[in-house]
Formats: structure tokens, C-alpha cells, sequence
């Protein structure tokens, strides 16, 4: 009669321990995605480059969130252009360059290497491009 008590207490236990490590791993993925979605633009400092050998487009994101572009291409422009604030998690950010020609610059939230800008000038598409991370 001993046994089959102890046996009960001992697979009890066992059950409810594995439960309890399995609700800590659920526990600590979830809190993994969260810290995953919460790319902010400081995290996204840094020189991404064109590749395109008839157009030039480099942008240089600044930690205070301010870029400073090169455009060469059917205009040459060299400036900085404030690009949002530093702690910013959108993904999405319009460039002014002057008043008729702006840049709407999209980034991947899984990749912090690679950036797709879009050159409009008065509204209409002049250029798109992928950017690559130096």
C-alpha cells in the first residue's frame, strides 16, 4: 500500500513539473518577439548604398535621426534631411529633398541590412531602388 502511495506522490509531481517548465518556455519565446518587433530608427544607423551604376543613392542614418544623402542622377543633391525621430519604431519614413522631389525609404523589420527607397518627383515615380547596408 506504501508503494502505490509513493508511486502516486512521485508521478504527480513529475506531471507538474514538466508543466511548469512549459509554461516558463512559452513564457521567455513570447518575451523573445516582442524585443524582435522593437527595432527603433537608432537601431538602423548606418550607410546603406545603391547598387545601380547609372544612379547613385546613398543615405548615412545618424544615430539622432538625421541622414545625410548623395542623389545623383537626373539631379545631384548632397544634404542632410531629417528622417524621424531616434526612437521611432515605424518602418516607413519620407525624405524631403526639396520641394517637389521627395524619398520615401521602407525598411524590413526582419533585416537590418537592407532598406527599398522609392524616388518620386511631383508625385510620380522617377526610381526604385534596393539599398544595401556598407
Amino acid at each position: 500500500m506504501k508503494k502505490i502511495i509513493i508511486s502516486i506522490i512521485f508521478i504527480s509531481l513529475i506531471v507538474s513539473c514538466k508543466s511548469v517548465n512549459n509554461n516558463i518556455a512559452d513564457n521567455t519565446a513570447g518575451s523573445y518577439k516582442e524585443i524582435e518587433n522593437k527595432i527603433t530608427l537608432k537601431d538602423r544607423a548606418g550607410l546603406y548604398k545603391s547598387k545601380s551604376p547609372y544612379f547613385v543613392l546613398n543615405i548615412d542614418l545618424k544615430n539622432s535621426g538625421y541622414a545625410y544623402v548623395t542623389l545623383k542622377g537626373w539631379m545631384v543633391y548632397n544634404g542632410m534631411i531629417k528622417v524621424g525621430e531616434p526612437n521611432s519604431e515605424d518602418k516607413i519614413f519620407k525624405l524631403h529633398v526639396d520641394n517637389i522631389t521627395y524619398i520615401i525609404l521602407e525598411f524590413n523589420n526582419n533585416n537590418l541590412d537592407n532598406a527599398k527607397a522609392s524616388i518620386f518627383l511631383k508625385d510620380v515615380l522617377q526610381q526604385a531602388m534596393n539599398l544595401d547596408k556598407a
